[in-house]
């Protein structure tokens, strides 16, 4: 007969296997759902190793599909989704690895595209220069990187008081 307490290591890695099942997870997310299913930390390790040899988690799985998610429907660029990957406990060189995945053209495409949409909306702005800081910090809360931002902003755009 089992214990309880292997009994209900089971039940939490069968329930960490279902949320895993519904989209991409990270290690760190699927060991604090573990926990919040009532395991020590110490069978929570456990229950994630059982589950990363499944390969029900994979970090670098995760990683790839987080970058091409936030950059495709977030819109997000390099450094906001380095943060966020950060928050997830990715290792660095696993992040530098992700962000390489994207496409240097359609990330300049992406910078001309949030560019084109927020100098639209601010159509009533009459003045230059307020459009241009409004414009390149929406970028930036983006997070995509400032030189990058500002070098395509000046090639569409020429300064006329």
């Amino acid at each position: 007969m089992k214990s309880e307490g292997s009994e209900q290591l089971e039940q939490a890695k069968n329930k960490a296997a279902r949320y895993c099942v519904g989209a991409e997870r990270s290690p760190h997310q699927v060991l604090t759902k573990l926990q919040l299913y009532g395991l020590e930390l110490e069978d929570a390790l456990v229950a994630l190793e059982s589950l990363k040899k499944a390969n029900f988690t994979n970090e670098k799985r995760f990683v790839w599909a987080f970058v091409n998610d936030k950059f495709i429907f977030n819109k997000w660029g390099k450094i906001k989704i380095a943060i966020e990957l950060r928050k997830h406990k990715i290792n660095s060189s696993l992040i530098e690895e992700g962000l390489s995945t994207l496409d240097p053209y359609n990330y300049e495409l992406k910078i001309e595209e949030l560019i084109d949409q927020k100098w639209g909306q601010l159509q009533t702005e009459e003045k230059f220069l307020i459009k241009k800081k409004k414009t390149c910090q929406f970028l930036f809360s983006k997070g995509f990187e400032s030189h990058l931002v500002l070098a395509r902003f000046d090639q569409k755009f020429k300064y006329s008081p």
